[in-house]
């Protein structure tokens, strides 16, 4: 998918995880770090969201969402304040099971 585009997140999904770290490698420029942060302000929406509610999938318990939730913040942060994509993906390949 271009990158210039923002993709739907409906998950967290170890596979919406990958696509979002791998587009966060590809990222260049500074409106496409816009568009990396936005997507990964959802996932860090659902991910909030089964930390107060669960895992849908019942795959995680709540301090593995809280670590997903922390990790999604910093890759959030690094892609969007520090433009560093590359790192950023680094940083959300951590939450892969």
């Amino acid at each position: 998918m271009n990158l210039d585009d923002i993709i739907p997140v409906e998950n967290f999904s170890d596979l919406t995880i990958q696509t979002l770290a791998d587009r966060l490698q590809r990222t260049r420029g500074a409106e496409q770090c816009i568009y990396r942060e936005t997507e990964l302000d959802e996932l860090w929406r659902l991910i909030d969201v089964a930390v107060r509610s669960g895992d849908p999938d019942g795959l995680r318990d709540r301090e593995t969402l809280r670590e997903m939730r922390d990790a999604v913040h910093r890759a959030h942060d690094l892609v969007g304040m520090d433009n560093k994509p590359l790192e950023a993906a680094a940083a959300l390949r951590e939450v892969l099971i």
